[in-house]
């Protein structure tokens, strides 16, 4: 499904208002800042396709580490990538045989698309088998209106609406904790975590960290979040008004940092020496998942004899997750649902930022003190 989404033209770092509806934010080979590209209009939708208007782009760590990388993956015969893969959208017209869904209906689009015929769920393919929007060799979302296939959409109720951009990184923690749930299940029994429920670490005080917080107590898991916030700050205690626990570590967690041990590790940080000291406070038969990584990894020296011999003696499993299946985002959506009815104050917070599209590339190359998520809204009725 790669190239049917934009047609794009003349580039321009700067812009009128009146242009907002026109431009993409886009990433450049050797660059580490983002711009703007104006965009004409997509095609008219086959009778398979879909065209959406984005209405909120939410802007991520991912898009910041593509700019850093100063190595965007282009699209094929482009010579930039259109930013942007947290999205919800309206959808504008349909195809003549799109019977699902329909003019005014709002979603949310899947990142990773297959390449052909894959006998694999398209979460787990190998590079070179898929595209990625927004990240890996096709446009994002944040040209204002694009073309997509309704296998690539999950509808979305207008009741969560404020809060559904959320869906996507969401997706990506209950992925994690999915793929450790169906681990257990086949290694040891089917009612493992059930009763008692497992304890679970969250490490990193991010947005997918908050999103593993979610997903994680929506199932009724006790959840502790690990982070360098003081308990008095904005984050912490957000953190507690999820119902998790919140505890502020140096760089290094010490083994007698928490009561216990831990079933269950998402590990949000990306660190490497964050990774290792939680293992250390894995429990028997525990999974660590880890859930974020460097684009560009720095060489850097460790013993990972102890993280060995405890996997080895403890039955330990580390596993890598990214992406997400569908079934994830249809439970993502779910426990925005749940959350939006029990706590719609608390999780609105966790979007610390809205801005305009004018004002989105300062975002895209900086983050603020004690913010989570910065979301860009579109101008409606475009």
């Amino acid at each position: 499904h790669a190239g049917i989404a934009f047609q794009l033209i003349s580039t321009s770092d700067r812009f009128p208002p009146r242009m907002t509806n026109s431009l993409a934010i886009i990433a450049r080979p050797g660059s580490d800042e983002p711009s703007f590209h104006r965009v004409s209009p997509p095609r008219p939708p086959g009778p398979d396709d879909v065209l959406c208007r984005t209405l909120e782009l939410g802007v991520c760590g991912t898009d910041r580490e593509i700019l850093h990388s100063l190595k965007p993956a282009l699209p094929p015969g482009e010579d930039f990538l259109a930013l942007g893969h947290e999205c919800l959208a309206e959808i504008i017209e349909t195809g003549s045989r799109v019977q699902q869904y329909r003019a005014g209906d709002l979603v949310v689009p899947a990142v990773r698309r297959p390449l052909g015929t894959q006998p694999f769920r398209v979460d787990m393919l190998a590079l070179g088998e898929f595209v990625e929007r927004g990240i890996f060799h096709e446009h994002g979302f944040s040209c204002p209106t694009w073309l997509d296939r309704p296998e690539h959409l999950f509808r979305v109720k207008p009741s969560i609406a404020s809060v559904a951009v959320l869906a996507e990184p969401v997706a990506v923690a209950e992925k994690g904790i999915n793929e450790a749930l169906v681990i257990q299940q086949a290694r040891l029994d089917a009612r493992v975590w059930t009763d008692p429920p497992p304890r679970v670490l969250v490490t990193g005080m991010g947005p997918i960290g908050f999103a593993a917080v979610l997903a994680a107590r929506a199932r009724g898991w006790p959840v502790t979040m690990a982070g360098r916030d003081g308990p008095d700050t904005f984050r912490a205690q957000l953190v507690q008004a999820f119902e998790a626990t919140y505890r502020q570590l140096a760089d290094e967690i010490p083994d007698d940092a928490f009561d216990g041990r831990y079933d269950l590790v998402l590990e949000c940080t990306g660190s490497d020496h964050v990774m290792l000291s939680a293992s250390r406070i894995l429990a028997p038969r525990g999974v660590m998942v880890w859930l974020g990584s460097t684009r560009v990894p720095e060489s850097k020296q460790h013993n990972v004899e102890q993280l060995m011999r405890d996997g080895i003696i403890r039955n330990h499993v580390h596993i890598g997750t990214v992406n997400s299946a569908p079934r994830d985002f249809v439970h993502a959506l779910e426990h925005l649902e749940y959350w939006f009815a029990r706590k719609p104050i608390e999780l609105q917070k966790v979007i610390t930022r809205r801005v305009s599209p004018q004002e989105a590339l300062w975002h895209y190359s900086h983050r603020e003190p004690q913010g989570i998520k910065t979301i860009v809204e579109y101008p409606r009725g475009a």
